[in-house]
């Protein structure tokens, strides 16, 4: 850390002055302080184990009323004293459920009985799941179908079931009778860390789980004591009582926040410390003004030559700016000049011939090495550190194809003009005072920059860091008027951790940058050693290699069609099984693939395979039409569709079994090449599924042109349309519209039950998603089909869903 020197004067006088008082005020405050915490310590347990106490009497109380309610309803009386009681105990009500299919026998809620209810099928599975005796045992808080929260009481009585229905309103009434002070509250969780009771009342409506706090953990092993622990919900840190209820494993909390305890402590003790304060001010006022006059020309000299190396261009400074009356000063700034004309005459001549990029002005390739390779071996010398930063703009291409390559070359231009005054302020902000060294910025290529940048001995969060040096690159360039995106991904490899010459930290940063993209671009990665397959160049050789060596194979997905009511068809996905890093997701090696020639060899190997799996259905007896995804590379070839008709007629396969999807950039490229492979298709016998519609910038107007056979509306529309009216209603004209186009319509990402319901009544055609299955191999999935149509629970289930 470096400081003025005025400061390091001040700091060393009032440190031999003041240091004495110093240390008395501070053990003054040591011993006050741990007299308070104690005794806040002492009370928040007592008020915890009462609070503990009122809930071991109220669990003792329900099973009593439970026990009680069951009775009458086995013996048909019904009174007004149990109803009472019941609600005295926030009991909703108490039913005794069939184990078969969980339908309602006996239930205090008359209507549940006149309804013919059957309980949640996910409770009854729940129920089965737990050993439960013909105590009652009391089920972690969930959300009812009303929205609010419930727990659940479970027992047995003969070979059906007792469940008892409790609100959390006794909970909440409990926890509001204990406040104190200004933040003194209490929190009642249950045995999976779900709250039951909170001040803050979104939290308790939904049951928000803090198992991760300590307190609460310690409260799941059943634990009593004092806790301190950071709270979420005041975002301050906490001193606490905790005591676990027995019989219930439910705990309850009494938190304080630490910060106005110790408040408590800085006012007591703020009479001598106002005395203190007033001491030191005035010693160091006087400090101040006695080394004043010492230290200004210094600093003087010191901020003017920082002002003129904003530019990156050693500048002259002129004497009249930094005035002294100081002889050793006058001759530094006399110097400082005298070296500036040097360089700068020498530089402008050898950069402009050897190192200046031709487009935008910025240092070459060749510069960046070269000065690279010199900081690097000056500052490894020296013990020092730094990191070389490669980054690239996302979605480059899409301008040079899209708005020509004039435009694509002002962006480059216009972003490289603002990387070293960007730069220079982050490091005066972050660097401060860092000596001998600057940022090296260079054009390696194409869309690709880098930056050698230093890095003071002790720096943490590095990614931290670097993160925010990408994000105060431009993110907008305006171009004759239009806004274009500019967002970037970025690479990072450290020096000398990940190598100690420029060659390596350049790899190793493009394996870095690769990463960053696979994993959603417009973010920072730092180099790992650990589970990488390396940079672009190497992963197109290894996806070559796992083609040849049969280490790619195909998971299918089911897709469930609604007017048949059955699974008809499933999406192939293709997975690797690297022999040395195990299962690699598609994310870390398809986005090197696509836009490059290894993506048709894909896509041929994924159609091939396919096929192999059709014929293999089909021996199963399963009769599946298979849908697989071709890249905009592969589909625009012109050896695209010969190649597939041979395929299918080699492996005599209707080609009316096989659908292609494609995603919505394809169209983009070139709509009269697209039409015209679309129309080639579909009289072949092929059909045309468009993928993930909905994500980023749709327009169904698009389509109007070119008739498809089916749109896949992507997943995140469902799961929106659950919760947002304007999404559904998004959803529903999206799907009325495909159909007017003549396109059937399957919606992905269907994961619960209730979203089934809210395609099914919007139109949709076909269902996909985690509700249904995970992708699976051919052999798991003829095994799951078969399963699935025997399981006769599942057949209620359906019934249950024509029902509604």
């Amino acid at each position: 850390m470096k400081i003025r020197i005025r400061s390091a004067f001040l700091l060393a006088f009032v440190a031999i002055g003041l240091l004495p008082v110093a240390i008395f005020t501070w053990m003054t405050y040591e011993r006050t302080a741990a007299h308070e915490l104690t005794e806040v310590n002492g009370r928040n347990l007592l008020l915890a184990q009462n609070v503990a106490d009122s809930l071991t009497l109220y669990q003792k109380n329900i099973r009593t009323a439970v026990d009680v309610a069951v009775t009458s309803l086995q013996q048909n009386v019904e009174t007004q004293y149990i109803h009472r009681l019941l609600a005295n105990l926030k009991i909703e009500d108490v039913s005794i459920v069939s184990p078969d299919y969980g339908k309602v026998l006996y239930s205090t809620d008359t209507k549940r009985i006149d309804n013919l209810e059957f309980i949640d099928p996910n409770l009854l599975e729940h129920i089965k799941a737990t050993p439960v005796s013909s105590r009652l045992q009391f089920l972690p808080v969930q959300k009812s179908i009303t929205g609010t929260p419930t727990i659940h009481a479970i027992g047995r009585e003969g070979e059906n079931f007792i469940v008892a229905c409790l609100s959390t309103d006794y909970f909440i009434n409990l926890a509001e009778k204990v406040s104190f002070g200004a933040s003194g509250h209490t929190v009642i969780v249950d045995q999976d860390g779900n709250i039951l009771a909170h001040p803050t009342k979104v939290w308790a409506d939904d049951a928000k789980n803090i198992s991760d706090i300590s307190a609460v953990k310690r409260l799941m092993n059943g634990e009593t004591g004092n806790e301190n622990y950071y709270s979420p919900a005041t975002k301050s840190e906490m001193i606490s009582g905790i005591a676990s209820v027995s019989g219930t494993y439910w705990g309850v909390i009494v938190p304080q926040e630490l910060s106005q305890v110790k408040a408590k402590i800085i006012e007591n003790l703020t009479p001598l410390f106002v005395g203190l304060v007033g001491s030191i001010i005035a010693a160091v006022l006087l400090l101040y003004f006695s080394i004043r006059w010492l230290a200004k020309p210094l600093e003087n000299l010191a901020i003017t030559l920082k002002k003129q190396s904003s530019t990156g261009l050693p500048m002259a400074v002129p004497p009249s700016q930094a005035e002294t009356s100081i002889y050793e000063l006058t001759h530094i700034v006399d110097a400082y000049n005298e070296l500036t004309a040097t360089v700068q005459q020498n530089s402008e001549q050898l950069a402009k011939q050897i190192f200046e990029d031709a487009l935008t002005g910025i240092g070459n390739r060749a510069y960046f090495e070269s000065e690279s390779r010199k900081q690097i071996e000056t500052r490894l010398k020296l013990g020092k550190k730094g990191i070389l930063i490669f980054f690239d703009l996302d979605g480059f291409k899409e301008i040079n194809d899209i708005r020509g390559h004039g435009i694509g070359d002002e962006v480059l231009k216009s972003f490289a003009k603002s990387l070293y005054p960007t730069t220079k302020k982050f490091m005066d902000i972050n660097f401060r005072g860092l000596p001998s060294a600057h940022p090296v910025i260079g054009r390696i290529g194409g869309d690709e920059f880098a930056i050698l940048l230093p890095l003071p001995e002790n720096t943490d969060a590095i990614s931290g860091l670097c993160e925010n040096l990408r994000r105060s690159f431009p993110k907008l360039i305006e171009i004759g008027g239009v806004e274009i995106s500019c967002d970037q991904s970025a690479g990072g490899a450290l020096y000398p951790d990940h190598g100690t010459n420029i060659e390596d930290l350049l790899r190793r940063s493009d394996v870095a940058l690769y990463k960053a993209k696979a994993e959603g671009k417009n973010r920072f990665q730092l180099y790992d050693t650990q589970g990488v397959l390396g940079g672009k160049s190497e992963i197109l050789a290894a996806v070559l290699n796992a083609i040849d060596n049969d280490e790619l194979y195909l998971e299918y997905q089911p897709k469930y069609c609604i007017t048949k009511q059955q699974v008809d068809s499933a999406e192939a996905l293709v997975r690797w099984q690297h022999p040395e890093h195990g299962p690699i997701q598609p994310n870390l090696f398809l986005p090197a693939v696509q836009q490059t020639h290894v993506m048709k060899l894909l896509g041929e190997w994924v159609i091939g395979r396919a096929l192999k799996d059709i014929k293999y259905f089909d021996e199963q007896g399963l009769n599946l039409n298979i849908a697989i995804n071709i890249g905009a590379e592969h589909f625009s070839a012109d050896s695209f569709i010969p190649n597939l008709v041979e395929q299918t007629s080699v492996a005599k396969v209707d080609p009316n079994r096989l659908q292609i999807e494609i995603t919505e950039n394809v169209m983009d490229a070139s709509r009269d090449v697209f039409s015209k492979t679309v129309s080639e298709l579909q009289a072949k016998g092929f059909s045309l599924a468009i993928d993930d519609f909905g994500r980023g910038f749709s327009n169904l107007t698009r389509l109007a042109s070119v008739p498809v056979d089916l749109i896949k509306l992507d997943g995140s529309l469902i799961r929106s349309a659950i919760n947002d009216p304007r999404v559904k209603v998004i959803m529903q004209s999206a799907i009325e519209m495909a159909h007017s186009l003549g396109s059937k319509v399957a919606v992905e990402g269907v994961e619960t039950f209730e979203q089934v319901i809210l395609a099914e009544k919007s139109g949709a055609d076909v269902l996909q998603g985690f509700y249904y299955s995970r992708s699976m191999t051919p052999q798991n999935f003829n095994t799951w089909h078969k399963k699935r149509s025997e399981n006769s629970q599942h057949a209620q289930v359906e019934k249950i869903r024509n029902s509604l």
